[in-house]
């Protein structure tokens, strides 16, 4: 357990485990295109499972291209100065995980003991999982914390 006043890292565990929703950021000709995602955080936060549709714009924006990024934050509460509020933005590189591969019946137990009514979606044959692996990062954590997020600062704020 951290003796800090406020830790970087511990900042960053709560932000990771204590919300479940984000915004993706894709490219579409080079353009940037946000979407609202549900994303659960695979064990050591080395990547970040979304599941897609092939309906939606990002889903088709990440195929052509996997470079995105994904900002997790404190949503406002009405009360503190939004900028207070804690956020990390990931670059992260996408990849659908095949239905075939090994790690997909793996992958798909994490995301639904995040989200169990989602398991309907599984049976859709248009929506696949992807894993956002994250390469690089900054948390903002209100003024004058901001930090630059490494995957080994990730792995720290995973407990490993």
């Amino acid at each position: 357990q951290c003796q800090q006043v406020w830790c970087p890292v511990c900042a960053l565990a709560a932000l990771i485990s204590g919300h479940r929703q984000a915004v993706l950021a894709t490219l579409h000709a080079g353009a940037p295109y946000t979407a609202m995602v549900a994303y659960a955080p695979e064990p050591g936060f080395g990547g970040f499972l979304v599941h897609l549709s092939e309906l939606s714009a990002h889903k088709q924006h990440l195929r052509a291209d996997p470079r995105v990024s994904l900002m997790i934050f404190e949503p406002d509460n009405g009360h503190t100065e939004i900028l207070q509020h804690a956020r990390v933005t990931l670059g992260c590189t996408a990849a659908v995980i095949a239905k075939d591969s090994d790690d997909y019946a793996t992958a798909k137990a994490q995301y639904l003991a995040c989200f169990p009514r989602h398991e309907l979606m599984f049976t859709l044959g248009d929506f696949d999982l992807v894993r956002l692996a994250p390469q690089d990062g900054l948390l903002n954590a209100g003024f004058g914390r901001a930090f630059k997020v490494t995957p080994a600062d990730l792995a720290a704020a995973a407990g490993g």
